[in-house]
């Protein structure tokens, strides 16, 4: 663990029949025991420590934390804290993309088991992001029981997206994941900037974001895997499974069903996401089981909101949800 890194979050190591893995925690001051914790799941790319920048006012979960309730991130099997293991030790090309949804949901499960044991509570309120909400929809599907609300941020369910298939499909054959992806990729400071900015389009990046944020979250992440390295450049290890998942996402295939989420659901999504699309989160949302769900939009937002300049208005719509 290091400090400068996760600044006051606990790192909470779990011996995971996938592995080891790890959690960041934060706890309020005035936690109320009455008050369901909160389990928030990352993305494709980045890991739980997106979750807890050490900027000022860069920490969601130091924002539930203030909240009242005990936060936790998880660093998915190659993520973050949770990169060490054979897989990842491994070159690229050794094995296929690592780890997919149902290694991810066992993930996910193994987490959830841990932070009801610590807390003494039977069900937690659940948070995913992008492709995370895949992950925690699944997981939300499959036990109901466990999980009170779920919130689901830059939703993706089951919509053909033509742009995200030149990106990850092979030319010709969008039924196939681009060739020479294997267990992994490696992400330089240029090629984040650059997937950030494609998602903003044409508009100006500092409209979105403030100066040196990106630099920053990627800087963090380097510094969690220092051992990688790409030709000339620094980089960090991202695993690539769940570009295989997304594949058949952005091929219109949804990966759970959502008819069983049975508890209250949040959609939320920047208004100029590109990767999770208005037509398809409402999709989603008329597929969702549930009575109780909703859907919102913040403008301006793209993919990335969490860690934009409009940040606390998504910090908002999760605070109306979870409440107090």
């Amino acid at each position: 663990m290091n400090n400068r890194f996760v600044p006051g979050a606990e790192l909470v190591r779990i011996d995971a029949q996938g592995g080891p893995l790890a959690l960041l925690a934060r706890r309020g001051g005035d936690a109320d025991p009455r008050l369901a914790p909160v389990l928030l799941v990352h993305g494709a790319t980045l890991g739980a420590s997106l979750f807890d920048l050490p900027l000022p006012g860069y920490s969601l979960l130091r924002e539930l934390a203030g909240m009242g309730r005990a936060a936790y991130a998880l660093d998915v099997r190659g993520f973050g804290h949770s990169m060490r293991g054979p897989v990842m030790d491994a070159p690229p090309e050794a094995h296929p993309p690592f780890p997919r949804l149902a290694q991810a949901v066992a993930d996910i499960g193994a987490a959830v088991e841990v932070i009801l044991a610590r807390e003494g509570v039977p069900a937690l309120d659940l948070v995913g992001f992008s492709w995370g909400t895949v992950t925690s929809g699944a997981y939300a599907a499959a036990n109901a029981g466990k999980v009170a609300r779920l919130a689901l941020y830059a939703p993706l369910y089951g919509e053909r997206n033509a742009l995200w298939l030149e990106r990850i499909a092979e030319p010709g054959d969008p039924e196939r994941l681009l060739a020479g992806i294997g267990a992994y990729r490696l992400m330089t400071q240029g090629a984040l900037v650059a997937r950030w900015d494609a998602d903003i389009g044409g508009a100006d990046p500092a409209l979105y974001r403030d100066p040196g944020v990106a630099e920053s979250i990627f800087e963090i992440f380097a510094a969690l895997d220092p051992a990688s390295r790409a030709p000339g450049e620094r980089a960090f290890r991202c695993p690539a499974g769940a570009l295989a998942d997304l594949l058949e996402v952005f091929n219109g295939r949804p990966l759970y069903d959502p008819a069983r989420l049975t508890m209250p659901v949040l959609l939320v999504r920047g208004a100029d996401d590109s990767t999770s699309t208005d037509s398809d989160a409402r999709a989603l949302l008329e597929a969702i089981g549930s009575r109780q769900k909703a859907y919102r939009t913040v403008a301006p937002g793209s993919h990335f909101l969490l860690v934009e300049r409009n940040r606390a208005a998504l910090y908002g719509r999760l605070r109306e949800f979870l409440g107090r």
